[in-house]
């Protein structure tokens, strides 16, 4: 109990002096963001947030400070969205988007300065994408990539050519240092183009595509897959 009661203060800390304010947060309603156009939504805890579907548009108010799940479906398919309430009443979101038709690009983690820390592998895991569909060879290096984030909270829009951390589900931003906050995470990419480097020479490849990295919790050591 005295524990629980220490990290909920030490939550709060940086919410002292704030009060509750509704916040409204506008989620797209597509196949791009939630991998299906939802019908209807069913929020687990309405007395956190409240939300409603307006075509292509997804509202969601918040309502108290606290945690929910909110789940989309079109009928068939579901998406599910968790939804942070900050003490401040700002909304933070985690897209978890059906990709049973996506193109979908496997991210595993890979051990660096001689075992003792890890990162996460988007530039190797595209590398791989583009490799599996004759885009590039395996000699060539990929020297930028330019996207839009679907899920922002996930991974932010690409700068200056680099991948880009994004947030924690609380909206905290994710460090260099904490990479692993993004296993078994899920981010739609859209690209417009990425910069390889072939036998030399600068070459463009317009790969307008959206692509679903799937986050795995696995660590890539020595051309082998562990857990």
């Amino acid at each position: 109990m005295l524990k629980q009661l220490l990290e909920n203060r030490t939550v709060n800390l940086g919410y002292t002096g704030f009060s509750f304010h509704h916040h409204v947060y506008e989620l797209q309603n597509c196949v791009e963001v939630l991998g299906i156009e939802a019908k209807s939504l069913h929020l687990e805890h309405s007395q956190i947030a409240a939300a409603y579907i307006d075509g292509k548009r997804i509202f969601i108010k918040s309502m108290h400070y606290g945690k929910t799940l909110m789940k989309l479906t079109d009928g068939r398919d579901e998406a599910i969205v968790q939804l942070s309430v900050l003490p401040s009443g700002e909304i933070h979101v985690e897209v978890k988007p059906f990709i049973g038709n996506a193109n979908i690009v496997s991210v595993y983690f890979r051990t660096i300065l001689a075992d003792t820390a890890i990162a996460i592998d988007l530039k190797g895991a595209l590398k791989s994408f583009l490799l599996a569909n004759q885009l590039m060879n395996d000699t060539d290096s990929i020297l930028e990539v330019h996207y839009q984030s679907m899920h922002p909270n996930v991974l932010k829009n690409s700068y200056a050519g680099n991948f880009v951390l994004g947030y924690h589900p609380t909206g905290e931003s994710i460090a260099n240092g904490d990479e692993y906050a993004l296993a078994n995470r899920i981010a739609n990419l859209q690209f417009s183009k990425i910069v390889i480097l072939q036998d030399g020479i600068h070459k463009i490849i317009a790969l307008k595509m959206l692509l679903s990295f799937v986050i795995s919790n696995r660590i890539f050591v020595n051309n082998e897959l562990s857990m």
